[in-house]
């Protein structure tokens, strides 16, 4: 059977799209017996940037300034998209179209070809949470497009417990169509080795992601902050922020370590070295759709501790392989947590906790045998 994994980014070479989802997912439906084919589709054309000019326009005199969300959302763009997929030899010979996102395009392909779509989340629950300013006309009209492509995909695929339930809630999915599939990390099998649970000396914090504001760093600093004032051994080091604010530059048990791209050997080798020495990942973030780091960081069984929001609790189970709190605690309660996990031995229970569940469901060699139950099932 061959499957059609339609993106605008080369599924086979590009190790940073969509967080470094786009290459593993594909790798992982081959590894679940399928036979993979690209099937591009072009994101910039003249006839697109008209449009969100056009919109962009719109939002300014009659949106009181809101934003419209482009591309795949708005009906003129998704069809303009769907135009640029040429219908070769290899589109032919599918059975069935994959999207990892953007499925908004699939209702303007002229195809009778079946098709799975694969999301971290829902518009409706994006809305107000990780998307802002919105106007009301294009909240309307990427619902109905994101509600269309679901109701009309024959598997949908989404990466938490939070995403599906807004697919029975928002939409009205058939339960039986719908599944739960968490992501894996971006990074290669081979490369990972479990570290050593912490038994004293410094204690290294890792704090990754590009987005200091929704990621909360300001939190994790200031958790590192409390540690340290306290008299702990402790140091924070910080990847994928380009710009530091000034105040963490000064403090002597904070590193910056810069943006990664995991593209390039160097940058790969250096995000991986930082996961084989730091003992918990720290990543305080207050959006999030479910967070390949904390994948990343069970692979290693690395502890994390995080808030309890989006589709975080699929990937950091209290208790087991971390800690997650509410979002009206903050810098304090993360303290009082480590120093408590500390005194009570609880990093070791989970560094086991985060081993066992990415061997059973936060490894993309578990996401590829419960793909192919998927598809056996729908057959």
């Amino acid at each position: 059977m061959t499957i059609g994994y339609v993106s605008p980014t080369n599924p086979y070479t590009d190790r940073k799209a969509w967080s470094g989802l786009t290459f593993k997912v594909r790798e992982s439906i081959e590894r679940a017996g399928y036979e993979v084919v690209w099937i591009p589709y072009k994101t910039v054309s003249i006839s697109i940037r008209f449009w969100n000019l056009i919109l962009k326009v719109y939002c300014f005199f009659f949106a009181h300034g809101k934003r419209f969300l482009l591309g795949e959302n708005f009906p003129l763009t998704a069809k303009i998209l769907a135009s640029t997929i040429q219908k070769n030899e290899d589109f032919e010979k599918c059975d069935y179209l994959f999207f990892p996102e953007g499925a908004q395009i699939a209702k303007y392909i002229k195809t009778d070809k079946p098709y799975i779509y694969y999301s971290g989340a829902t518009v409706p629950i994006m809305l107000d949470y990780y998307w802002f300013d919105i106007c009301p006309l294009s909240r309307k009209i990427a619902t109905k497009m994101d509600s269309d492509a679901s109701l009309n995909a024959a598997i949908n695929l989404k990466a938490s417990k939070w995403a599906y339930n807004s697919l029975i809630n928002d939409y009205g999915c058939n339960p039986k169509k719908c599944h739960i599939i968490e992501y894996g990390p971006a990074m290669d099998t081979s490369d990972i080795l479990p570290i050593e649970p912490y038994k004293g000396g410094t204690l290294n914090i890792f704090f990754s992601g590009v987005d200091w504001e929704r990621k909360n760093g300001d939190i994790a600093v200031k958790t590192v902050d409390i540690l340290h004032s306290k008299g702990m051994d402790v140091h924070l080091y910080i990847a994928g922020i380009r710009n530091l604010p000034e105040y963490c530059k000064k403090l002597d048990y904070v590193t910056h370590v810069g943006y990664l791209n995991k593209n390039t050997k160097e940058g790969y080798e250096k995000y991986m070295n930082l996961y084989r020495k730091c003992h918990l990942l720290l990543v305080p973030t207050k959006a999030e759709c479910a967070g390949v780091v904390f994948c990343e960081a069970s692979a290693f069984g690395m502890p994390s501790y995080t808030y309890d929001t989006g589709g975080t609790t699929n990937y950091v189970i209290d208790g087991v392989n971390g800690r997650t709190i509410s979002l009206n605690e903050g810098a304090e309660r993360f303290a009082e947590l480590i120093t408590e996990d500390l005194k009570k031995g609880n990093l070791q229970h989970f560094h086991d906790g985060a081993l066992k569940i990415n061997q059973d469901f936060l490894s993309w060699e578990a996401w590829a045998e419960h793909f192919k139950k998927i598809m056996k099932d729908y057959k």
